[in-house]
């Protein structure tokens, strides 16, 4: 039974890593638009995406912390 579980597990590890990369959109749309901008907002851009992201690994964290109690 654990064999099996074992098993799983490396199978999808091995088909992850070897899963093609993704490839950026390459607006140049947007690109324009950023490359416009002064510089204070270019950063305040980035600094955004960064909150951004901590805020949505730390909702997905939470709740798997909260699932992992619950279960």
């Amino acid at each position: 039974m654990k064999q099996s579980h074992l098993l799983r597990i490396l199978l999808i590890a091995v088909f992850l890593s070897i899963a093609p990369s993704a490839r950026p959109q390459g607006c140049t749309q947007c690109q324009d638009n950023t490359a416009a901008t002064p510089p204070k907002t270019q950063a305040a851009y980035r600094h955004a995406i960064i909150f951004m992201t901590a805020t949505a690994s730390g909702l997905f964290l939470g709740t798997l912390v909260l699932l992992k109690r619950h279960r």
